[in-house]
């Protein structure tokens, strides 16, 4: 079930308007009814529903049992299982071939999982009873392709004192509706030009273009779907911390991952470069770990060798750059390089993109040799590209638009800002985007929204 799709939209208002109706404790059977019927639009695919069915009894049980013994070897069994699992799903396409379907959202529950259970055994949490662990693992706001949320505030909101805010459910909505138009209307037309520009046949200043489009629609389609998942879930009551905070405002790699897929880089911060040691033994010890931890997760986003090298890209590159992050936090006057330093950043990360959404590592060098072949002044011929005048100039406005609101999001809430607006403001706003979706949209005869990058991971 696509987070775009009618059913997702009823789903997630009936679930709503039942969670706030339901009086109490009550209120986890709700969220574990709307689960189900989540589960139930997934039949289709009953090894994906199996499996994470299986998972949820494993994990429930361990938990449990790791309270209970407080052993290394019981915690580690417990978490050997979702992790080996994992690894089977992400690689059994080498060996039963190119049929392989991976089971949906696997990568984010199972880290969901593996989290529960090593915060049972180091006493963060205690084991939950078999309703709130399924709550929590099967959660279908942000099952399918994440944020990868915490268990302990999601147990506090699902088990604490629920009180209908109609401010807060308007954000939610807001937040929802914000992430279909970056969707709709952003991401999927950067689409169509990556597409255009990255043509085998075009070299040069296009494809160095099309590299740029592919930087954005990358960022826009991952935030367009955590912000509908993190409003969907605000509607039911939860709060999940926001996944993106203008990640091409950094001026390191460190700090872009501090921006970029919070959920998973602070997942991966405290649950693989802590437990193996973080900084705490040494600067090659520390320089192993960190060049592990982002070959997690390069190998967490796919199997093959582009995104091994990719992740170990932005390892290297955070080692390299570690003293320039030192150097920026003691001497503030270096700040004035700010724009330089984005800049560069945001070129290295866009480089490192070419990886990621390559298939090969042919594909990939052959990319980079036809940017290799640029010649003079920046100069594009739409018509070359196989678009029209139209389509380019969009295509312009809509990296512009990118642009001016991360500014802003950079220094403001948007959502909050918007809130505080006069009404009258408030709805032209409103308008004004239903307006431009309708008009500039990608839907209809052979769109389909469930195409969200994250979700093949």
């Amino acid at each position: 079930m696509s987070i775009l799709s009618l059913p997702f939209l009823l789903l997630t208002a009936g679930a709503g308007a039942a969670c706030w109706l339901t009086p109490g404790k009550a209120r986890r059977i709700t969220v574990l009814l709307a689960n189900l019927v989540f589960l139930a639009f997934l039949v289709s695919r009953i090894l994906d529903v199996i499996y994470v069915l299986v998972l949820f009894a494993w994990t429930w049980g361990f938990a449990l049992l790791i309270e209970k013994k407080k052993t290394k070897g019981i915690t580690a069994l417990g978490i050997a299982v979702p992790v080996l699992g994992l690894v089977l799903c992400k690689y059994a396409g080498f060996f039963v071939g190119a049929g392989w379907v991976m089971p949906l959202g696997v990568s984010f529950y199972s880290f969901k999982a593996v989290s529960y259970l090593a915060d049972v055994s180091q006493g963060k949490l205690s084991a939950r009873d078999p309703i709130s662990v399924f709550d929590y693992l099967i959660f279908f706001p942000v099952f399918t392709a994440g944020p990868i949320n915490r268990a302990e505030p999601f147990f506090a909101e699902l088990e604490g004192p629920w009180q209908f805010d109609y401010a807060d459910q308007k954000k939610g909505f807001v937040q929802a509706m914000l992430g279909c138009f970056e969707k709709l209307v952003i991401a999927d037309q950067l689409a169509v030009g990556v597409r255009a520009y990255l043509d085998p046949k075009l070299t040069g200043w296009y494809t160095v273009f099309g590299v740029l489009l592919y930087a954005f629609q990358i960022y826009v389609d991952f935030d367009a779907y955590s912000n509908v998942a993190i409003g969907a879930a605000r509607l039911l009551g939860f709060h999940i911390d926001r996944n993106f905070h203008t990640p091409y405002l950094s001026l390191t790699i460190p700090e872009f991952w501090r921006r970029w897929h919070i959920s998973l880089s602070s997942w991966l911060r405290d649950y693989v470069y802590i437990p193996l040691g973080g900084s705490r033994r040494g600067t090659l010890r520390r320089i192993v770990n960190v060049l592990i931890t982002f070959l997690v997760s390069g190998l967490w986003h796919g199997s093959t060798a582009v995104f091994a090298v990719w992740g170990l890209g932005h390892g290297i590159l955070s080692l390299l750059e570690t003293p320039l992050q030192k150097a920026l936090k003691n001497h503030k006057g270096l700040r004035v390089l700010s724009p330089v330093l984005i800049l560069v950043n945001f070129a290295l990360v866009s480089l490192l993109w070419i990886f990621f959404r390559s298939a090969t590592m042919a594909e990939a060098f052959g990319i980079f040799a036809r940017m290799g072949q640029v010649s003079g002044l920046p100069a594009l011929s739409y018509e070359a590209a196989g678009i029209t005048l139209n389509e380019q100039t969009w295509l312009l406005i809509l990296l512009g638009v990118v642009f001016v609101t991360d500014v802003l999001r950079y220094f403001f809430d948007m959502n909050e800002l918007l809130a505080k607006q006069f009404i009258l403001v408030r709805w032209l706003v409103y308008a004004a985007l239903i307006l431009i979706a309708i008009v500039f949209g990608v839907y209809g005869p052979g769109f389909h929204p469930e195409d969200f990058i994250y979700v093949t991971f």
